[in-house]
C-alpha cells in the first residue's frame, strides 16, 4: 500500500532531545538548590514526575541502547556548585553532567552546595535502563551453510510464540552495521535494537512477526556494504557495491522461508543501519519484488540503480550531521526515486538534535518510531 509523497521532515532537537526546563515557583523559591534540570537521551527521555525544584525524587526509563544521558542543572543561588554521585561514584563535575547507565536499576544523586561549600539540596534519579536480555534469550541461536560460497553465516531467528504453521505471519530482516561483524553471534541483538524492537512482547502483542538477523563477516569486505578498504578502515568509495554477505544473506533468507512456510511472502520487510542500511537498498535493487516494504537507516543507494524501487514503499532516516555515512547518501536515493515517480517517505535529523554518542546514532530515535513500525506492516505486496 502506497502513502502519498511527503517532503522530507527535520525533527528539531527540542522533539527528540527531551529539556524539561522548569522555572521557580514564587513560594519556597529561595530555599531550592536548583531551578531547572534538564534531561537529555538520545531519541528522548523525561524525568517523572516533570521537574519542580521543590520536588527531590524522579525516576527515568531509557531502553537497552541508551548507555549515557546528559543532566543540565541550573542553580538556584550564584555561586553554587553541583556534584553528581551515579551508583555511589562521582562524576565529572562540569556541566553538561554526562551520566554513565548500568544495565538495569542506576541511582543518580544530584548535591547542590553554596558558595561556602554548605549542602543546599539534594535531588535523587531513580533511572532504570531497560534489561535487553529476555528477549535476546527468545531468537534461536543458529548457523546457515552457504553452499554457493562454502562459508558459514551465524544469524538468530525470532520465531513468534504460539507459532502455528498454517498461519501467516511477517518476517523483519535486519542488517546490523561494521559494529557488529563477527561469530558471536550476539552483538547483532545487543547493541542496538535494530533486531529486538520487533520481538519484544509489547510489539509481538500488536504485531506477531518472525525476525530474521544474520552476521556478516569481520574482514575488510565483510558486513552488508562495502564500507572499508583493505585496512579495514571505513572508506566509502564502493559503499554502494552490494557486498558477497549480502548476497549469503539472500540465500539465508531463501532457506529460512523453506523452513517455515507459514511466513507470508507478500509481507517480508527489510530494515537496516549503517552497513546494513545500504545494504538494504542493495538488495531492494537487486530483488526489487521481493520486499513488501523497506526502512534503510544511515544507509543510501546508487542514484543510478534505485528507479526500480518507484513503487516500494520505503522509509528512510539519517542524521544531517552523521559523521560517518554523509545524509547525502540518503538524499541522493531519495531524490532519484522521486524522479522516477515514486512517493518514499524520508525522516532527516536536523543538526541540532542531541545523539550520543554521535549523529551516526539515528537508528536509536528512527527505532522508537511507532508510527513508522505501524506504517511497515501494513505494507504488502
Amino acid at each position: 500500500m502506497n502513502h502519498p509523497p511527503l517532503a522530507p521532515r527535520r525533527h528539531w532537537a527540542a522533539a527528540l532531545a527531551v529539556a524539561l526546563l522548569a522555572t521557580l515557583s514564587p513560594l519556597g523559591a529561595q530555599a531550592a538548590g536548583l531551578k531547572a534540570l534538564g534531561l537529555q537521551a538520545t531519541g528522548g527521555a523525561q524525568l517523572s514526575p516533570a521537574f519542580n525544584p521543590q520536588t527531590t525524587q524522579y525516576s527515568v526509563q531509557v531502553q537497552s541502547d541508551i548507555a549515557m544521558i546528559t543532566l543540565q542543572p541550573q542553580v538556584a543561588e550564584a555561586g553554587a556548585v553541583v556534584s553528581v554521585m551515579v551508583n555511589g561514584q562521582a562524576t565529572d563535575a562540569k556541566a553538561p553532567l554526562q551520566v554513565p547507565l548500568a544495565v538495569g536499576a542506576n541511582q543518580v544523586d544530584v548535591q547542590v552546595r553554596d558558595a561556602a561549600g554548605r549542602a543546599i539540596d539534594r535531588y535523587q534519579l531513580a533511572v532504570e535502563r531497560e534489561n535487553i536480555a529476555p528477549v535476546v534469550a527468545k531468537f534461536l541461536k543458529k548457523s546457515f551453510n552457504d553452499t554457493a560460497t562454502g562459508r558459514t553465516m551465524p544469524y538468530r531467528l525470532f520465531v513468534p510464540d504460539g507459532y502455528v504453521p498454517g498461519k501467516a505471519y511477517p518476517l523483519v530482516v535486519f542488517l546490523h552495521g561494521g559494529g557488529e561483524r563477527g561469530t558471536d553471534n550476539e552483538k547483532t541483538l545487543t547493541a542496538n535494537q535494530g533486531g529486538t524492537v520487533w520481538a519484544k512482547p509489547g510489539e509481538q502483542a500488536k504485531r506477531p512477526a518472525f525476525v530474521l538477523v544474520p552476521q556478516g563477516r569481520e574482514v575488510w569486505d565483510g558486513g552488508f556494504g562495502r564500507t572499508r578498504n583493505a585496512d579495514n578502515k571505513i572508506d566509502l568509495q564502493a559503499a554502494l557495491t552490494p557486498s558477497d554477505d549480502l548476497k549469503t544473506a539472500q540465500r539465508l533468507l531463501q532457506a529460512v522461508l523453506a523452513d517455515y512456510p507459514g511466513i507470508d511472502r507478500k509481507r517480508l520487510y527489510l530494515t537496516g543501519i549503517s552497513q546494513g542500511g545500504l545494504g538494504t537498498w542493495a538488495w531492494n535493487v537487486l530483488e526489487p519484488e521481493l520486499f513488501a516494504a523497506m526502512v534503510p537507516i544511515c544507509g543510501g543507494g546508487d542514484p543510478a540503480q534505485v528507479a526500480v524501487l518507484k513503487n516500494k514503499p520505503l522509509w528512510a532516516f539519517h542524521a544531517a550531521a552523521d559523521p560517518v555515512v554523509p545524509a547525502t547518501f540518503s538524499r541522493r536515493a531519495i531524490a532519484a526515486v522521486q524522479a522516477a515517480g515514486g512517493q518514499p517517505r524520508y525522516t532527516e535529523y536536523d543538526e541540532a538534535t542531541y545523539f550520543h554518542p554521535m549523529a551516526h546514532f539515528s537508528w536509536v530515535p528512527a527505532y522508537q518510531t511507532e508510527a513508522m513500525r505501524e506504517w511497515l506492516f501494513q505494507q504488502s505486496r
